[in-house]
């Protein structure tokens, strides 16, 4: 073989290498300019989710420190109407000071026991009470049984 046939086989090996990694040089840039984008569009997705749960995170904690009372309903199982009206309002004096505390330091038990076993007095009647259910949240709900009491002449 001579040099010059050797120098033409070396050449074109060399420019088929070169022509080869130029397209391939092209291939794989449009794949790593693709795979580049989707990154780019991932991490402006994940700050904008980061965004998102932080303010999730910041509302609920605004919620769980604004959690106090702010009503109370007593319902009475009683027959009469107007003895009815006055006992729950005998009754929600006697949890006026639990409106605007925070509903977690507010023990279910101690809510209840203020008013259960307890006599109040309207203006015809005395009343025992029994509580049958109490639900403490933003609002509480008492569930109080009223029994008329006897008056024991001695």
């Amino acid at each position: 073989m001579n040099i010059g046939r050797i120098k033409t086989l070396a050449s074109g090996l060399f420019l088929g290498i070169l022509i080869g990694a130029a397209g391939l040089n092209i291939v794989v840039g449009s794949h790593l300019d693709r795979a580049e984008l989707e990154i780019l569009k991932l991490r402006t997705e994940l700050k904008d989710k980061s965004e998102q749960l932080e303010s999730a995170e910041k509302e609920l904690e605004v919620k769980k420190q604004a959690a106090v009372v702010d009503e109370i309903n007593i319902h009475v199982n009683y027959s009469d109407e107007y003895e009815k009206i006055e006992i729950q309002s005998a009754v929600k004096k006697l949890l006026e000071n639990i409106k605007g505390q925070e509903v977690q330091s507010l023990d279910p038990l101690l809510v209840t026991n203020i008013v259960d076993g307890r006599t109040v007095v309207t203006e015809n009647q005395k009343y025992s009470l029994k509580v049958r259910g109490t639900l403490v949240s933003e609002k509480i709900i008492m569930y109080v049984d009223a029994e008329e009491v006897k008056e024991q002449v001695l």
